[in-house]
């Protein structure tokens, strides 16, 4: 009796590694920073609303205590124009922090569960293309044949608009007849992206399909990965997979690479802990089914992404991310390309902002998401805001108008704010390459956030 007392309490149970010590460190850590996060959040959210309301109530005094003249309307005009740009820069920056730490109480988990799947469901795979190039599209075929889903479950799709007469069509069918893929041709271009894949969809069976871009090789085990959370729970809409690049060279293709870390790692984590992912147009998988309710693929906009997420979380269904990298991509390769790509995604943000925000406001979720999903939608818009307000600050010195604001030395807490604007987006990065290396990008260094944050400031008036 002794020594079995003796042995019950000298029992501690089975003993953590010092690699699994060292995770559970790491973790709480980000943790720790996510906690601090929050509080930090709050107290600029606070600080930021009550500078805007004293500095409004500023404004209005001011024009009351003096005449009416035309200077002081213009005086006026211009400090509420700048004062609302400033509640857009207020709005980013804590949408921003808020982001960062719910993604930092949620840091990437080197162990997974792994479920079983018994019966593997059809999923169609549609790869939209126009003019593709030969060996870019060739590699992406290779990279599907090699997927670990049963190949007699999966149907490849090739949704091509180019005209038969292009070098580039007949080279597409011969490798369509090499890989067993179905080619459906259209040339029409009605809709351009979006309108290839509500062809495509016409001949699509499966309960499941996924949306790939001819650039992106993808990941052998991201399909099953997909089939596992959409079998698993029926209110998801869509899962998106992290995405990242291959052939990273330049400076300004490093540049794009982190930017799509923080994407992914800072945002897309914070919103898969509400089910209100995006998906970014290419390795995610959908339910045909929810997808048809909404009409089909969204053509209103130049980014039937955002678009669909939108429409989708608004109808009350579920998103959520894969926590891994499920295809690498190609950068454009010079800088006329990628500000290409940037001014189409604004043009785009701000189609769904401006058909959508009914929609949004009125969605089927709390209040919260509700505003997150504005604010995804007007982030481009959001994040010119400290260029524009530098314009009508120059037109305020030009016209020898005052600037009306809340001084800090009546308002200390004040300081909270410029310090707010300065690590936020500095941070966000830092967060989003150690993320990404612990995920196992490794070509990615903080020190490449020096090329990420020059970067963005040269091309921030362009979005």
């Amino acid at each position: 009796m002794t020594v079995s007392i003796f042995v019950i309490i000298n029992y501690k149970g089975p003993q953590m590694t010092a690699t699994e010590r060292n995770r559970k460190n790491i973790t709480f850590a980000w943790q720790f920073s996510g906690i601090f996060l929050y509080f930090f959040t709050i107290a600029v959210a606070l600080t930021g609303f009550v500078y805007l309301i004293w500095s409004f109530v500023l404004m209005i005094q001011r024009f009351y205590e003096v005449s009416f003249q035309n200077i002081m309307i213009l005086e006026f005009i211009l400090n509420l124009i700048t004062l609302l740009i400033e509640f857009l820069g207020v709005f980013y920056t804590v949408m921003l922090l808020y982001h960062m730490a719910s993604t930092c109480m949620n840091p990437p988990s080197l162990t997974k569960k792994e479920s079983i799947i018994e019966n593997y469901p059809a999923v169609s795979i549609l790869i939209p293309i126009r003019h593709p190039e030969y060996e870019i599209l060739k590699e992406t075929l290779v990279s599907i044949s090699e997927v670990d889903y049963p190949k007699e479950k999966l149907t490849v799709f090739l949704g091509d608009d180019t005209e038969k007469n292009h070098e580039s069509y007949l080279k597409t069918v011969e490798l369509a007849q090499y890989y067993n893929v179905r080619h459906i041709h259209d040339p029409t271009n009605i809709h351009f992206k979006s309108g290839m894949l509500n062809v495509v969809l016409k001949h699509v069976t499966s309960e499941f399909f996924i949306l790939l871009d001819y650039d992106h090789k993808i990941e052998p085990k991201i399909i099953t990965k997909f089939v596992k959370l959409l079998m698993n729970n029926s209110q998801l809409a869509f899962v998106q997979s992290k995405v990242n690049f291959r052939l990273v060279k330049s400076k300004l293709q490093v540049w794009e690479s982190v930017m799509y870390a923080q994407f992914y790692e800072v945002f897309q984590r914070s919103k898969t802990k509400h089910s209100t992912v995006l998906t970014n147009g290419s390795t995610a998988c959908f339910r045909r089914e929810y997808v048809d309710e909404i009409g089909g693929i969204p053509f209103d906009t130049f980014t039937e992404d955002v678009d669909i997420s939108v429409e989708l979380l608004a109808k009350g269904y579920k998103t959520e991310l894969v926590d891994e990298y499920g295809s690498f991509g190609l950068i454009p390769a010079n800088f006329s390309l990628l500000l290409s790509q940037i001014l189409r995604w604004a043009k785009g943000s701000m189609q769904v902002l401006r058909l959508r925000w009914k929609r949004i406001l009125s969605a089927k979720m709390p209040f919260i998401h509700r505003i997150d999903l504005l604010f995804s939608a007007s982030l481009f818009l959001i994040a010119s805001s400290v260029y524009l307000n530098l314009v009508f600050y120059v037109i305020m010195f030009f016209t020898n108008s005052s600037v009306v604001r809340l001084p800090m030395s009546v308002f200390p807490p004040l300081l909270i704010m410029p310090v707010a604007f300065a690590v936020s987006y500095q941070l966000s990065g830092i967060i989003a390459v150690l993320y990404a290396r612990r995920s196992g990008i490794k070509n990615l260094k903080l020190f490449d956030l020096v090329y990420f944050l020059i970067l963005a400031l040269v091309l921030n008036p362009f979005t």
